[in-house]
């Protein structure tokens, strides 16, 4: 019984941690929320700025922001390659309706980037404010990733304890 409550404790103890840690890693933003009309002035200002999609390859070549590059979301550690080479060139992060983009910016803030914005409300809104766009796949990214990302590290992590400690409570069941 007292390696049970040992176990119970562990794994309270390690899901606190975890909690902590996620909440902590949300919390923490490091680049500013835009609308599509400042977004807009930007790019018409300064022909240097990053055009960050960050939708999937099919949304992308059906209507994208001119001069975007396409990296999904869940690829940007993977294809950080394609962002700038200076840490400080002004990045403007977009999907469809502004939640994707969010995390996107957060994941590019997050690679060092001083200079990012996030692009509320998204290419929908671009789009009904009458801005001008182009269609298909000169800047996208088709190749998958192998990036299995923290979710899945977090997860993997998770199931490795619960059979470590389903295992401990059966050895000690035998004794």
């Amino acid at each position: 019984m007292n390696l049970k409550k040992t176990v119970i404790k562990t794994c309270f103890l390690f899901l606190t941690l975890l909690f902590a840690t996620s909440f902590l890693l949300v919390a923490s933003t490091s680049f500013e929320d835009i609308t599509p009309e400042e977004a807009k002035r930007r790019i018409d200002l300064d022909p240097t700025i990053f055009i960050l999609d960050v939708r999937s390859s099919i949304e992308f070549r059906d209507g994208h922001i001119s001069g975007a590059v396409n990296i999904n979301v869940y690829y940007i550690n993977s294809y950080a390659y394609m962002l700038p080479e200076e840490n400080e060139t002004g990045i403007i992060v977009y999907c469809d309706n502004g939640l994707r983009s969010k995390n996107g910016a957060q994941k590019v803030a997050d690679l060092g980037y001083t200079n990012v914005s996030n692009m509320l409300e998204g290419y929908f809104e671009w789009l009904d404010l009458g801005y001008p766009f182009v269609t298909g796949t000169e800047t996208s990214l088709i190749t998958p990733s192998t990036n299995i990302g923290l979710a899945s590290i977090i997860c993997v992590s998770i199931i490795v304890l619960i059979i470590w400690n389903v295992k401990l409570l059966i050895k000690s069941k035998r004794v």
